[in-house]
């Protein structure tokens, strides 16, 4: 799975569009009145949890493997309710509140996804005969931070093997 953004147009979402959604969002929070509107949070939440991941998934659902659409639309999820607690007054947070126990059970699952990645990456570049060209291809890393983990692996190795001698 490739991380960085594959297509130009995926760029202009995630520096235009999204952007572009939140401020809007933003400027309807501000000019509503939230005593006679109390639960009006649903509006925000749907824009930003629902429709725009909804509009990345349609956008680039030709582009992307399935997975990595999925991983992205998710995020695109995240980031919406993400700004949705920071765009809604504390007082009028009925759903996002809910949806924050949630979020943190997702981060927990993030967190250790991202652990076994790691641990999977390390000891690619910490096995024997671990090349740079190899790390990219089989874990989407640039070729000049391929060569500098591999260098850097080698550098612990010789050390570790320095203060063995000892």
């Amino acid at each position: 799975m490739e991380l960085k953004l594959q297509k130009p147009r995926e760029k202009w979402f995630f520096l235009i569009a999204l952007p572009v959604a939140v401020a809007i969002e933003w400027a309807f929070a501000r000019s509503l009145d939230w005593t006679a509107y109390p639960r009006s949070e649903w509006v925000a939440l749907f824009d930003l949890c629902v429709f725009m991941p909804a509009i990345y998934l349609a956008a680039f659902r030709s582009e992307l493997t399935p997975k990595a659409r999925m991983l992205r639309t998710l995020g695109v999820a995240g980031i919406g309710l993400f700004a949705s607690r920071w765009i809604v007054p504390e007082p009028n947070q009925f759903i996002i509140g809910e949806l924050s126990a949630l979020r943190n059970v997702t981060m927990i699952g993030v967190l250790a996804f991202e652990g076994w990645i790691f641990w999977k990456v390390i000891g690619a570049v910490y096995r024997r005969g671990a090349d740079a060209k190899t790390l990219e291809r089989e874990f989407a890393i640039p070729e000049l931070i391929a060569r500098l983990m591999v260098l850097e692996a080698k550098f612990w190795k010789a050390v570790w093997a320095f203060l063995r001698r000892k």
